[in-house]
């Protein structure tokens, strides 16, 4: 691994289950040790439930506010606010506000760069997204929660 500056505005784009995804560094940057997506999601954007089984997964919150659920809690988390979610705890994320959301992924290992490319690629439908999901070692768990939860 070397030294890297990517200036604002930069990095690889795509749009990725409805949101906008920007890789700011993933595999072959950091040696697969981690994968750092900055990510826009627009209103009523929600995840289905899911599954990391290889992965960790946290998010820093730029702008907006984040429902999060992992295992049976939920909670809200603003601009400011750190989030860790362990793998193979089933979670999911939402923007339930009338403002675009966003955010700073990191997963590590490297890798989720990946399955978002083949997702964006292929398609979003609950068809090819299991498949594709699964190939990458994700598991969809069940639909987006409910706004009420």
């Amino acid at each position: 691994m070397s030294a890297l500056h990517l200036p604002a505005g930069t990095g690889a784009t795509q749009v990725f289950l409805g949101t906008t995804m920007t890789v700011k560094l993933g595999e072959a940057e950091t040696g697969g040790a981690l994968t750092l997506i900055e990510q826009e999601c627009p209103p009523g954007f929600a995840t289905p439930w899911h599954v990391h089984r290889h992965d960790d997964e946290a998010f820093y919150v730029l702008s907006g506010t984040v429902r999060l659920y992992c295992d049976e809690r939920s909670w809200q988390a603003g601009a400011g606010a750190f989030v860790l979610l362990p793998r193979r705890r089933p979670h999911a994320f939402a923007n339930r506000e009338d403002a675009p959301l966003r955010l700073l992924q990191l997963t590590w290992p490297a890798g989720f760069e990946h399955f978002a490319a083949e997702v964006a690629a292929c398609g979003t439908g609950p068809g090819p997204l299991a498949e594709v999901a699964a190939r990458h070692g994700y598991q969809i768990v069940g639909p987006p929660p409910d706004a009420d939860a």
